[in-house]
């Protein structure tokens, strides 16, 4: 157990006790006599990182992956006198599974401070999660805060029918607890948002191309694999550097057309019609029929065409598709491209 070796907020909170002569209000004024403690957890803003570092201070996602390090605080009260103060990380690591609608995560509560009379608190932690989304909770319950770092596991599994989709989170209630007549208390947060779907199937609705799976839809993932396509990648970059569509850091994503009658439509209303200039040629179209900003969705200038080797052309509908599968791109999912 770690004493005095408190962060800056907690190192604030000492000096209040100082300044307020240990007596500090609660929002919700306790009766003179009454015994409670009072918590909450640190709201954090998640940011996209293609690879996560799960590290303190960095709350981060991809597109299957998260980290997210909070902070927990709270206040041990007599009647309206602060007595005791306590706080701690509590990380949460998930990773979803692209290829099932069953996955983990790993809950640790590290880095433990007390101050004064906040020995002997004991924590628990309840997780469940919306929609079709059921949990098994694994993590170990009213552990003494302080004696040790706390780490266990959630279990969870969806439930989703054929070419459906659930978008849900995991919701969390630290429970706290302590002898002495204390009251209980709860501090409730929740996940970055995750959705599963089973959509991915044949034209003819018989098979599916790509098990059902789960992914964090709010990551932006980007296509990568144009780059060794020569005269696709020209023309990408040739397009990209007029109207920014899909270059990174335009704040002009693609977005998937799942419609493969209107992604066809697209390819005719830029294609359609032309002769190629020589034999063994294709023609080439940037924004990607298969994206919103396809076929004539964009100005003139921030699309364009361009005749391309025809095994190029049958290269890059392949890994589109694949990319799509991979990342469990839906109708109207964002992305980039980078050549």
């Amino acid at each position: 157990m770690r004493r005095l070796e408190l962060r800056p907020i907690v190192i604030a909170l000492v000096a209040a006790f100082a300044l307020a002569g240990s007596v500090i209000a609660p929002a919700q004024a306790a009766p003179a006599t009454a015994l409670s403690i009072r918590s909450s957890v640190s709201e954090v803003t998640a940011v996209q990182q293609a690879n996560v570092a799960c590290a303190a201070g960095r709350s981060n996602f991809s597109r299957n992956e998260s980290c997210i390090v909070q902070e927990a605080i709270g206040y041990v009260f007599n009647g309206a006198r602060l007595v005791g103060l306590f706080s701690f990380n509590v990380t949460h690591q998930m990773k979803l599974n692209t290829k099932s609608l069953k996955w983990s995560e790993t809950i640790k509560i590290t880095d433990v401070h007390l101050y004064r009379d906040a020995n002997g608190i004991r924590v628990g932690l309840a997780a469940t999660c919306g929609g079709t989304c059921t949990t098994v909770n694994r993590f170990p319950q009213q552990r003494v805060l302080g004696a040790r770092d706390i780490s266990g596991k959630v279990y969870y599994t969806e439930t989703v029918a054929k070419h459906q989709r659930d978008t849900t989170n995991a919701s969390y209630t630290l429970t706290f607890t302590k002898p002495g007549g204390y009251s209980i208390d709860q501090s409730t947060y929740a996940s970055e948002s995750f959705r599963c779907d089973d959509t991915f199937w044949s034209r003819d609705n018989t098979r599916r191309t790509q098990r059902a799976g789960c992914v964090f839809p709010a990551y932006t993932p980007t296509l990568m694999t144009m780059k060794s396509l020569k005269w696709i990648a020209t023309n990408i970059r040739t397009v990209q550097a007029r109207g920014g569509y899909g270059r990174q850091g335009s704040g002009l994503p693609l977005h998937r057309e799942a419609d493969r009658t209107k992604a066809d439509a697209n390819r005719r209303a830029v294609c359609g019609g032309q002769a190629p200039p020589a034999p063994n040629l294709s023609c080439d179209e940037y924004p990607f029929a298969t994206t919103k900003e396809g076929g004539t969705a964009l100005p003139a200038s921030s699309r364009g065409i361009a005749w391309v080797p025809a095994d190029e052309q049958d290269a890059q509908g392949g890994r589109i598709n694949a990319f799509q599968k991979q990342q469990r791109l839906l109708d109207n999912d964002a992305f980039w491209v980078q050549v």
